[in-house]
């Protein structure tokens, strides 16, 4: 090393070493706004940085409201998820008006609302409706909370797949943050540590719902449908504005005018006088002047792949088929009723995610109404319910009948050899007999008497074989 570059170390290596110890944290942040562009594997921690669940939650609204695609993708989950109507049945006429009551009730209206709130599981990822209860009659209505609005959500410090309790703050930022109790069931309730149980008496502004999705179990908030895909929507738009553009200049022409023999004055005089001619109109000339159209020829690349490629992505990251969405290309209908599985399952999975949200919602309501009297039922009746989802599909009626057919041969064939006895025969029939949407229960009629005690029986009783089930008690 010469004496010169000893000279300069020296004399700024203090000053590097300082800039160097500013700027690192920086570099190596867990906030996209810090870190900037750089290699996903160059940060030195296991943790990868995420946006921030703010900032999440503005972007998966800007998609749905601006993105078709993004919309689509909300919209089409939404219509196979949200039921048209209060979807329950109930065996008791008093816990069925109790249910009414909630569901129609003027401040609740989810009759209005609970599509919406579908929806917006859909868009924000969580959900947080806080409850309040009528001390005389333990009716319920519930509230509405943005989940832009949540700063932190509290597990139990034991057991982080309970979550305990919340804080919400105002749209200005000002004032003391509320703290919301998550209701719980009396299960959960009893299962809760000490330190837990110790937490959640400081969570004093009354209880709230709160429901996720997209989320692991440690993980306290819920993530968008459309963040995975948040990037690609976004390009695929800019693509189709290009693709639009494009075509224009590919439409575009102009004429082209050919005087000879002209000099530089005699061609602006001509440009002058010049009017490109309108359809059916003539263009008379002599042989020195000469006019053609022409139109350019920009080579356009293969943009109907291109732009394929990009939506399949898209489409196959949500589990959604291409021709959902009006691309059916070469898709037959074998193929199509293939590609429709994984779909099914994706949408039937959040279908089971919004019916347990509904049976924990209508067992607090049923359980309030119970304890304060309004509601005076049997024990076995009082959660005697069952919430229904639409269908996904439709069936095949034909196929289905064939099946029946071959299904009850091949039942009375078994009968008939002894291998199974008429009750069993009736359980296996009515098993079939439910893939074409009628409920036939054989327990219920004469042919298998010694299953009487069993008849009638609710949801609670025939999961739990009590009350004590997700409702809180």
């Amino acid at each position: 090393m010469g004496w010169g570059k000893r000279f300069i170390g020296r004399l700024f290596a203090a000053e590097i070493e300082r800039q160097v110890g500013e700027r690192l944290p920086a570099a190596v942040g867990q906030e996209l706004s810090m870190i900037g562009w750089r290699k996903l594997t160059g940060a030195p921690t296991r943790e990868l940085p995420m946006m921030d669940q703010n900032r999440a939650i503005e972007v998966a609204y800007w998609l749905w409201k601006t993105n078709p695609l993004a919309k689509w993708i909300i919209e089409v989950t939404t219509a196979f998820v949200a039921a048209k109507g209060m979807p329950v049945s109930c065996r008791n006429l008093e816990v069925g008006q109790v249910l009414r009551d909630f569901w129609d009730d003027p401040v609740n209206r989810l009759d209005i609302h609970w599509e919406n709130f579908v929806r917006e599981l859909g868009i924000y990822g969580e959900q947080c409706w806080p409850a309040f209860v009528a001390e005389q009659t333990g009716r319920v209505r519930l509230a509405y909370v943005d989940p832009a609005w949540i700063q932190e959500v509290f597990a139990d410090p034991e057991n982080v797949k309970i979550k305990i309790g919340l804080t919400v703050g105002s749209p200005d930022g000002g004032g003391h943050p509320k703290r919301y109790r998550i209701v719980l069931n009396e299960e959960n309730q009893r299962f809760l540590s000490p330190a837990a149980e110790a937490l959640r008496e400081t969570f004093g502004d009354g209880e709230c719902f709160f429901f996720t999705v997209n989320a692991l179990t440690n993980e306290m908030r819920g993530t968008s449908d459309l963040f995975t895909v948040a990037d690609h929507l976004d390009h695929y738009e800019q693509f189709i504005f290009d693709h639009g553009e494009k075509w224009a200049r590919f439409n575009a022409f102009f004429w082209d005018v050919t005087v000879q023999g002209a000099d530089k004055k005699n061609l602006e005089a001509e440009r002058a006088a010049y009017t490109p001619p309108r359809s059916g109109s003539a263009f008379i000339h002599n042989e020195k002047v000469k006019a053609q159209a022409v139109s350019p020829d920009m080579k356009p690349d293969d943009s109907q792949s291109a732009g394929r490629i990009l939506r399949n992505h898209v489409l196959g990251a949500s589990g959604l088929p291409e021709h959902w969405y009006g691309g059916g290309g070469d898709i037959n209908r074998a193929t199509a009723a293939e590609m429709d599985g994984p779909a099914k399952k994706i949408i039937a999975n959040r279908q089971e995610k919004i019916k347990n949200m509904l049976e924990m919602i209508f067992d607090y309501v049923l359980w309030h109404a119970a304890d304060s009297r309004y509601l005076n039922v049997p024990d076995d009746e009082l959660y005697a319910y069952e919430v229904q989802t639409p269908e996904v599909d439709e069936k095949d009626v034909a196929k289905l009948s064939t099946m029946l057919q071959q299904v009850s041969a091949a039942l009375t064939a078994a009968e008939t050899q002894g291998w199974i006895d008429k009750a069993e025969a009736a359980k296996a029939f009515a098993y079939f007999l439910a893939f074409i949407g009628y409920e036939y229960d054989p327990e219920a009629t004469d042919l298998a008497p010694e299953y009487a005690d069993y008849r009638g029986k609710g949801r609670s009783d025939r999961d739990n074989g009590d009350n004590d089930g997700l409702g809180q008690r």
